[in-house]
């Protein structure tokens, strides 16, 4: 019998093996994609070298990238065969998932996997701006007895517990829902601002208090945490003006991605001392820190690792493999949706065009 197709994307299967070789490849045929950079990717689609496949495969998201953009010039030469975009990592920026909708192609994300990691990278962050804990690391490092003393004395001057203050999460799925929870055990109070309000329950659940402006959320919190995807409503959300709505001395932490902030703005913004701190996982110009960042004592830098964490990577690739496991059948039919879409809206105004 001739098995549906899945067209797969960088590195190989490394942590689900079992499940890859006794369910998955009894329903699939795996195809590696062999074109490394945009054109020649752009000419193998031309080309159909990969057939009509059914499924785009991305188990690991630090790899699989090398086409670029999936925009407009890559889906258009998609077969019209292929049912859903299966991809590791939380974000998906790097694809216009809208577009892929239109198409009929669900995009389905890793989204739950990273849940614990990074709400503890923002815990951390939390704990961080508020005891200056980056300072005191960096004049420890020096082992200089100086230092040490007077990074010792200034410390206790300038930092405090975060107990009794204000938690301000931009967006509340599911990492910061944790968030909520880890910052109350220190003692927080949590406000939120999103587009879509949760229900009364769960903000009854969790004991947060909602903002319908981000302004209003702003001008409350103590410290802002951004949990938002990058779009194009989200880039530069955090800009010179809504700093500027920011208690005096706030703080401010970005687990989401580097392009949420305008980063000049939240230079000058520290450089001044209307922010006492920042926390950021994420960066502009990933790889590239900013230097004048990275000088600075009372920023907290971290190299994108918040959802880094083995179990986040081992549940990546399962939740790619078992999201086309439920989307596609062994015919290559469409047979449900992903457990973790992106893209429902477009998906299923297509579908019902269709029927």
């Amino acid at each position: 019998m001739v098995k549906p197709v899945v067209l797969h994307l960088g590195e190989s299967i490394k942590y689900n093996q079992h499940f890859y070789d006794n369910d998955f490849l009894a329903r699939f045929d795996v195809i590696q994609n062999d074109a490394l950079d945009r054109p020649s990717f752009i000419q193998a689609l031309k080309e159909k070298r990969y057939g009509d496949f059914v499924a785009i495969f991305r188990p690991h998201f630090q790899s699989g990238g090398e086409m670029g953009q999936w925009d407009d010039e890559l889906i258009d030469l998609l077969p019209s065969s292929v049912r859903i975009f299966a991809s590791a990592g939380a974000g998906f920026n790097w694809a216009d998932v809208k577009a892929l909708g239109r198409r009929g192609i669900w995009y389905a994300n890793g989204a739950g996997a990273s849940d614990e990691a990074v709400s503890d990278t923002t815990l951390y962050m939390i704990l961080s701006v508020f005891r200056n804990f980056t300072r005191a690391q960096l004049a420890a490092r020096t082992a200089d007895p100086e230092r040490f003393t007077a990074t010792h004395k200034l410390i206790a001057t300038i930092s405090h517990n975060p107990r009794g203050h204000i938690l301000g999460l931009v967006g509340l799925g599911n990492v910061s829902k944790k968030v909520a929870v880890k910052a109350q055990a220190l003692g927080m109070s949590v406000h939120y601002y999103d587009v879509v309000r949760q229900s009364q329950d769960v903000e009854e659940a969790l004991g947060v208090t909602y903002h319908d402006t981000l302004e209003s959320l702003l001008r409350v919190s103590d410290c802002v945490s951004l949990h938002t995807p990058l779009n194009q409503h989200t880039k530069h959300l955090i800009n010179r003006d809504t700093l500027k709505m920011m208690k005096p001395g706030a703080r401010l932490i970005n687990t989401a991605r580097g392009e949420v902030v305008d980063e000049e703005a939240l230079i000058q913004a520290l450089e001044t001392g209307s922010l006492s701190a920042a926390g950021l996982d994420v960066h502009y110009h990933e790889p590239q820190v900013s230097p004048r960042l990275a000088a600075m004592d009372n920023v907290t830098l971290t190299t994108h690792i918040a959802g880094g964490a083995l179990n986040t990577r081992i549940n990546f690739e399962l939740n790619a493999l078992k999201n086309i496991f439920a989307t596609v059948g062994a015919q290559g039919e469409l047979i449900g949706q992903p457990f973790t879409p992106v893209n429902s809206k477009q998906v299923l105004e297509y579908l019902k065009a269709q029927s």
